[in-house]
């Protein structure tokens, strides 16, 4: 019933004034919260599912039914719909500004590869988009979508500001000579 409990209380604080109102009175209350929690332990609904539909919440004006709930905590099998996510959001996510609608769609889409997500066609990537949705959905708990990190320079790219001080100026310096020796052919061709 904790998970009840806290659950109620989050509906409570998304939707002030409006989640409360749809119940007349404590007796109201107590039958959503068995009717709900049944309907959590018929389903075999995770904690992780729960955070999932609490988060979808935070796009919904009004409070959900238990059936949006439920559809908010497990994704659709829709995997066509979920591929078109993962390419979309995969694309955002090297701005920082991806927003996944199920952490599922999230590692499968990690599973499949920016690179993949970003050239093949959907056809292409039908099959294996298939294999890492319908497996990351049997999972049935997932981890956090991590926050976008920067992506590390290539091999031998990297350098220190004094190198970079270094190869700016020998750049310079050739740069220089290359024009000093062009001017001094032009002075004795003239």
């Amino acid at each position: 019933m904790a998970l009840i409990d806290h659950l109620f209380n989050r509906l409570d604080g998304l939707y002030p004034n409006k989640w409360r109102a749809s119940f007349a009175n404590d007796h109201a209350i107590a039958n959503w919260r068995t009717a709900w929690a049944e309907a959590f332990a018929d389903e075999g609904i995770s904690i992780d599912e729960v955070r999932a539909g609490l988060k979808a919440c935070r796009r919904r004006d009004w409070p959900p039914s238990f059936a949006e709930f439920f559809k908010d905590c497990r994704p659709s099998a829709d995997h066509q719909s979920a591929l078109i996510e993962a390419i979309e959001q995969m694309a955002r996510r090297e701005s920082g500004s991806d927003r996944w609608s199920h952490p599922a769609i999230y590692w499968a889409a990690v599973k499949i590869g920016s690179y993949d997500l970003s050239r093949k066609s959907l056809k292409e990537l039908d099959k294996e988009w298939r294999k890492a949705y319908s497996d990351q959905l049997a999972i049935g708990q997932w981890g956090d979508i991590p926050e976008r990190l920067p992506a590390l320079p290539a091999p031998g790219q990297t350098h220190s500001r004094e190198v970079g001080k270094e190869t700016i100026q020998a750049m310079l310096a050739r740069l220089k000579s290359a024009a000093d020796a062009h001017c001094k052919a032009s002075d004795d061709g003239a």
